[in-house]
């Protein structure tokens, strides 16, 4: 009999070894997002409907969501209301109401039920809107400042998170153009905002290892993308207490619908089929700062953005960057010189060691300003190019260093006022923060 037991205990404790051990795998989670609410705010009519629509569309496009969209339009106070209501809702002495008012938007029992139904209630409501015509810099401006609460209706209303997402537009002469241009910012700072949020965040697994590569679960249909990143996830525990660490990390480099491949950046276990990755949520973007000496001694300090998500090998960037042995002032007038680039890097992983050969062409301006004018003046002074090779070394996830060499040209455009070409050999150091 005792033998019986112990066997009967050891069998019982490797099931449950065996259980704590699998990897946590994420499904599809249904949301219901309603419209966005206004009110207080005159925001021309045409411009709901876009709203609406981004933000939407962001859900849809990550992939992760199954979506159900909501006519009604919440204020400030109706949000409260309702989540009010919801938690009332919980309650086994509650008496469903034949129609509900949460401000000024109605809902009736059947759809009350409905977006009770879902695992997450989505509520954005605009919080700050500004557009005007900006008399300084002779353009429209729009300024949105949008509110965006999360609601675990499963957890009896409570707030899961409260994400704010601020845009700006800009246009020289229509209006419309600028409230546009701040909408269509929406998306990219929202999709970030959303894969912050732990509870929306990817678990999955290896599925199979090979070489420096590895095969994962998932891909296109749960919104993985190029150049995301995940961690590799070492599974404790401390006396009941999750002790799970962080102990490598995976590029995707391609992903198909089902499936993505993903290169191992390092990793200080021996990974295998069901080891545990989790989604690094970042907006996509890798920031560089960085001082770069040109052959004729010219000083110049810079930044760059690198687009990461979408990308693996070849990514592209801009940079601006000031020649500062080219700042001057006369009198009154300061003349501020900058340097605008565009290029392409293609980036050679070989572990926490990268190699990226670059190129870029370029505009240089003088931006000019006097107490006696108005308005501040760009004078376009040289076209340049940009060619050379990076060599970083990533200390942790989010940094890494690095190091310049090359050739940079700029050719003046006119030579008055002491105007001159200047460049030659490049050679600089960094550090890259990851977005």
């Amino acid at each position: 009999m005792k033998r019986l037991l112990s066997v009967f205990l050891l069998t019982i404790l490797a099931l449950g070894a065996t259980v704590s051990s699998q990897p946590v795998i994420s499904e599809r989670q249904d949301v219901a997002i309603f419209a966005l609410g206004y009110y207080g705010w005159n925001i021309p009519f045409q411009s709901l409907g876009s709203i609406d629509g981004e933000i939407q569309k962001v859900f849809a496009d990550l992939g992760r969501f199954n979506i159900l969209g909501v006519s009604q339009r919440l204020s400030s106070g109706g949000l409260e209301q309702f989540i009010s209501i919801i938690k009332q809702a919980k309650q086994s002495n509650f008496v469903m109401p034949e129609k509900y008012q949460f401000g000024e938007a109605f809902l009736t029992e059947a759809e009350f039920n409905r977006l009770v139904g879902a695992f997450i209630v989505v509520a954005p409501v605009v919080t700050e809107f500004n557009s005007y015509w900006d008399s300084r810099n002779q353009q429209y401006k729009t300024t949105l400042k949008v509110n965006i609460t999360f609601i675990d209706v499963s957890g009896g209303g409570t707030v899961t998170a409260i994400k704010e997402v601020s845009t700006s537009g800009y246009h020289s002469s229509n209006q419309y153009e600028s409230i546009r241009s701040a909408i269509e910012s929406i998306p990219s700072l929202l999709q970030f905002e959303v894969r912050s949020i732990p509870q929306f965040q990817l678990n999955t697994r290896i599925l199979a290892v090979q070489g420096g590569q590895v095969k994962l679960q998932m891909g296109s249909d749960m919104g993985i993308m190029k150049g995301d990143e995940y961690s590799v996830i070492q599974a404790g525990s401390i006396e009941g207490f999750d002790d799970s660490r962080e102990v490598g990390l995976i590029v995707i480099k391609e992903v198909s619908r089902e499936v993505s491949t993903g290169q191992v950046v390092y990793s200080s276990i021996k990974l295998g089929k069901d080891t545990q990755l989790r989604e690094i949520p970042r907006i996509g973007t890798e920031a560089d700062l960085y001082i770069h000496n040109l052959g004729d001694d010219t000083i110049a300090v810079g930044l760059r953005a690198t687009a990461t998500r979408g990308f693996f090998a070849i990514r592209p960037y801009v940079a601006v960057q000031i020649p500062l042995e080219l700042i001057s002032s006369f009198l009154t007038v300061e003349i501020f010189p900058v340097n605008a680039l565009f290029g392409a890097e293609y980036n050679l992983n070989m572990g926490r060691l990268s190699v990226a050969p670059h190129a870029a062409i370029g505009l240089s301006y003088f931006h000019v300003t006097s107490p006696w004018v108005s308005t501040d003046t760009e004078i376009l002074s040289h076209v340049g190019a940009q060619i050379g090779a990076r060599v970083s070394y990533l200390f942790n996830t989010n940094m890494k260093a690095f190091v310049d060499i090359g050739f940079e040209e700029w050719l003046a455009i006119y030579t008055s006022l002491g105007n001159e070409s200047y460049g030659g050999s490049m050679i600089g150091l960094g550090a890259t923060y990851k977005l």
